[in-house]
């Protein structure tokens, strides 16, 4: 299982794709904007396609800025289980503790387990 750092990593590594990705047609555009190509059929069929392959892009950008979303939350899942799992692990030993002083020298009502943490996610445990 991946750990939150390596969901950072990802969202930051998508948003710098998606970025990227927002700059890819520029020097095309900047050749059209140049005056290289002006005029005639082949103007009309090259400014097409780069409009074409900037909404493709375009598109493109918005799924990594989702992606980099969906690792976001992940990371922030994976702390959360993380801090639930280290909180319940210390209750858990001092339940322990407990419960072993409470079998020397019984006082009161036998001590309580903790409750455990939620269940994670089943990506977690992939």
């Amino acid at each position: 299982m991946p750990y939150a750092e390596d969901f950072d990593t990802a969202a930051a590594a998508f948003d710098a794709a998606a970025q990227a990705s927002g700059t890819l047609l520029e020097p095309a555009r900047a050749i059209m904007a140049s005056g290289v190509m002006v005029g005639g059929q082949l103007t009309e069929v090259v400014t097409t396609e780069l409009d074409t392959a900037g909404g493709m892009i375009d598109e493109i950008g918005a799924e990594l800025v989702r992606l980099a979303g969906v690792c976001r939350e992940r990371a922030e899942a994976s702390r959360t289980a993380l801090s639930a799992q280290q909180h319940f692990d210390t209750a858990y030993a001092e339940y322990e503790q407990d419960l072993r002083e409470w079998h020397v020298r019984p006082r009161g009502s036998q001590p309580e387990p903790p409750v455990p943490p939620d269940p994670v996610p089943l990506w977690m445990n992939r």
